[in-house]
């Protein structure tokens, strides 16, 4: 929804949060009548500027806003971001560091173009291989913060060291990096088929890890690659066609961790859907809320040794986890490979 102001001012009570949870918008307009500034609950400050909350209807009910507005001048068709951080008002915290992220890509289609579909050339010949799919949608810059793309290239990182190979690791980031091996995560279909081609294999294990601005309507944000701020269809990933594919996967164990907000939702797709061989975990505090890199820190730190079970104990005992097993699932006999572990009952026994 568009709305014309002379002033947006947005709040963001939990800065340290990924995207994903309230922020508060207000709007000014200036020399506003007393009754049109009544009507939007407004109140006045100065002469005639009247303030007023910023609130999103849908459907004839208020949706609670996660993300950050676009905010650009009524005339400017290239809808350049104005809204900036000020870190130097007193009783607010300083502004966090941004990537500053650029790409390349004019739209959807230049972005995909760039890379063929993903195909797993191990696939069906060897059933001790394990595949991973990692997912950063990012969205645009200002939820840019560096950790993101530090915490992929780490738990890409490890992933190798426990034993994936390097052609069945795939990662979506933002508008792609050729550098880093990134994929454009522009596209929800593009995604949706490269989780299908890996549940086409009979392989040990799936690994897939969300890390992505989510929003509450059981969903993630991907990129917006437009550069508009306006979240199309194709540029949100529901995670029910995530776990539709999972229902049909071949992997012996499906190994989901879901660190950003909102990650219930998808533990509860899982519950009410459930997939065979299924281990996920979920950051979020008590709120639903999540800060999309605690969680990750502890599959970043994970060796051969180290059994699931033991991961979701360590992360469980610093912050609050969802956490959903599958009747047949056994994290306490796996590591994050699908191979076998040393449990830590066992090793101080």
């Amino acid at each position: 929804r568009r709305y014309v102001a002379d002033t947006v001012i947005v709040i963001d009570p939990f800065p340290e949060l990924a995207f994903g949870h309230p922020i508060f918008i207000y709007a000014v307009k200036r020399s506003q009548d007393g009754q049109k500034c009544r009507e939007r609950l407004g109140k006045y400050v100065d002469n005639d500027d009247c303030i007023f909350a910023v609130k999103l209807i849908h459907h004839k009910s208020t949706i609670i806003t996660e993300t950050l507005p676009r905010v650009y001048s009524v005339n400017d068709k290239s809808l350049q971001q104005r809204l900036t951080c000020r870190s130097e008002m007193a009783g607010f915290g300083p502004c966090q560091s941004r990537m500053n992220y650029r790409h390349q890509w004019k739209n959807v289609t230049s972005a995909i173009g760039s890379h063929p579909p993903i195909q797993f050339n191990s696939c069906g010949t060897n059933k001790t291989e394990s595949i991973a799919i990692l997912i950063n949608g990012f969205w645009n810059n200002q939820a840019s913060l560096p950790h993101y793309r530090d915490n992929i290239i780490k738990l890409r990182d490890n992933l190798l060291n426990l034993g994936y190979q390097q052609n069945n690791i795939v990662t979506f980031f933002a508008g792609g990096n050729n550098e880093h091996n990134f994929i454009p995560a522009v596209l929800d279909l593009q995604i949706v088929r490269s989780i299908r081609e890996a549940c086409k294999c009979t392989s040990r294990s799936l690994f897939l890890y969300l890390n992505s601005p989510a929003v509450d309507a059981n969903k993630l944000l991907l990129f917006d690659v437009e550069n508009n701020g306006f979240a199309e269809h194709y540029q949100t990933l529901p995670y029910k066609q995530i776990v539709n594919e999972l229902r049909k996967c071949s992997a012996q164990n499906k190994i989901i961790v879901i660190d950003q907000s909102h990650s219930n939702q998808f533990i509860n797709k899982l519950r009410n859907q459930p997939v065979h061989g299924a281990i996920a975990i979920g950051a979020a505090d008590l709120a639903h809320y999540s800060s999309g890199y605690k969680l990750t820190q502890h599959f970043i730190q994970a060796t051969s040794s180290s059994c699931i079970s033991d991961i979701i104990d360590e992360a469980a005992s610093s912050s609050n986890v969802y956490t959903h097993l599958a009747k047949d699932a056994t994290p306490m006999k796996l590591n994050l490979y699908g191979a076998g572990c040393v449990a830590k009952e066992e090793t101080t026994a």
